[in-house]
C-alpha cells in the first residue's frame, strides 16, 4: 500500500452539457453559485468517487517504486483515464491538471526506503562530481580536443594529417609540456650540433698536438665547474707537507669569520 496525496484542478467546459446531465442541488436567492455547485451537494462526490477510481486503476499498473519517484507519469496517466470517465457521462467538465504532491511508502517500511532513495542520491552525486572531474581534467589537460585527439590516436583509420591538426589544437598544460618539450628538443639538437663542430675544429690541432689539447679542454671545464661554486678552497702541496692534516666544516655558522693564526689560515666550506 502506497499513500498518496493529489491536487485536482478541473473546470466547467460546456455548462449546457453540464446542468442537463449532472444533478446539483438548486440554488436559491443568498446561495453563493460557485460553493453550491462545487460543495458537497453538487459535484465534488462525483468527482471525488471518479477521482478516486482513476487513481486506482492507475496506480496498479505501477510498482510502490515507481510510485513514490514518478512525478509526472502517473498524474498523467489518472489524468486521462478521469478525462475518459467524465466524457463517457457527457459532463461538461474539463480536467486542467493532475498533481501528485506528496506519496508515502507504508510506515513500517519507510526507514528502508528513505535509506534507499539517499543511497540513490549518493550515488548520483558520486557520479556527477565524476563527470565533473574527468571533464575539467581533461580541459585543463588537453583542452577541448583532447576526448577527440585520444579516440583518433585509436583509430587506425584516420589519417597521420588529420592528427597533427588535432595535436594543433591541444590547450591546457598538455600544450605548454609540448612546447616546453619542443624547445628542450631544439637546445640538445643545437648543443650538440655546436660540439660537433667544436670537436670538428679541434681535431687538426688534437693531431698535432694531443696533450695541449686535452688540458685545454680539462681547464675549460674546471673553469665552468668553479664559476658556479659558492666557495672554492685551493690546497697547494709544499715541502714537509707529509703529516699535515686538512679539515673543513660542512654545514658551519654563516656569521662565523675565518681565524688566522701564526701565518696559516684555517678555512671552513659550505
Amino acid at each position: 500500500i502506497v499513500h498518496t496525496k493529489w491536487q485536482l484542478t478541473y473546470q466547467i467546459d460546456d455548462p449546457e452539457r453540464f446542468f442537463r446531465n449532472l444533478h446539483v442541488k438548486d440554488i436559491t436567492p443568498g446561495d453563493d453559485y460557485f460553493e453550491v455547485i462545487t460543495g458537497p451537494e453538487g459535484i465534488k462526490p462525483l468527482m471525488e468517487s471518479m477521482f478516486q477510481d482513476a487513481v486506482v486503476t492507475a496506480m496498479v499498473n505501477y510498482t510502490i517504486d515507481e510510485a513514490i519517484s514518478s512525478r509526472k507519469k502517473i498524474p498523467t496517466h489518472i489524468r486521462r483515464l478521469l478525462q475518459e470517465k467524465l466524457v463517457e457521462i457527457d459532463s461538461g467538465i474539463k480536467v486542467v491538471s493532475v498533481q501528485l504532491t506528496n506519496s508515502e511508502p507504508p510506515p513500517h517500511t519507510r526507514d528502508a526506503f528513505e535509506a534507499s532513495i539517499m543511497a540513490s542520491q549518493a550515488s548520483q552525486k558520486a557520479v556527477t562530481e565524476a563527470r565533473t572531474y574527468a571533464e575539467n581534467t581533461l580541459n585543463e589537460t588537453a583542452g577541448p580536443a583532447a576526448e577527440e585527439l585520444f579516440a583518433t590516436l585509436h583509430d587506425e583509420t584516420v589519417s597521420e594529417q588529420a592528427k597533427d591538426l588535432l595535436w594543433s589544437d591541444l590547450g591546457g598544460t598538455a600544450r605548454e609540456r609540448m612546447a616546453n618539450a619542443q624547445a628542450y628538443q631544439a637546445r640538445v639538437v643545437e648543443t650538440a650540433k655546436a660540439n660537433a663542430d667544436y670537436l670538428q675544429r679541434l681535431l687538426p690541432e688534437y693531431r698535432l698536438r694531443p696533450k695541449l689539447v686535452i688540458q685545454k679542454i680539462y681547464l675549460d671545464a674546471m673553469e665552468q665547474i668553479f664559476a658556479n661554486a659558492d666557495e672554492t678552497f685551493v690546497v697547494q702541496t709544499t715541502d714537509g707537507a707529509k703529516d699535515t692534516e686538512l679539515r673543513v666544516l660542512l654545514n658551519r655558522d654563516p656569521s662565523l669569520k675565518p681565524k688566522s693564526s701564526g701565518g696559516r689560515t684555517t678555512q671552513a666550506g659550505q
